[in-house]
């Protein structure tokens, strides 16, 4: 079981875009330090950033 509110961890569930669904690789290249350090996703199909779980990243 994970939690969604932690940043530290790992998630080993399959990640879904929140705005397109889009399947989201397991394998990840890092778009800033956010994401080297804590994990998630730019999502190739749409832009819409995520963290690690899937929740949409609002800046």
């Amino acid at each position: 079981m994970t939690n969604n509110n932690n940043k530290w961890g790992i998630n080993l569930d399959e990640v879904k875009c929140p705005d397109c669904g889009e399947k989201q690789p397991a394998l990840r290249i890092p778009k800033n330090l956010e994401q080297l350090v804590h994990g998630g996703w730019n999502c190739e199909k749409c832009g819409c950033k995520m963290d690690k779980h899937g929740n949409k990243i609002i800046e």
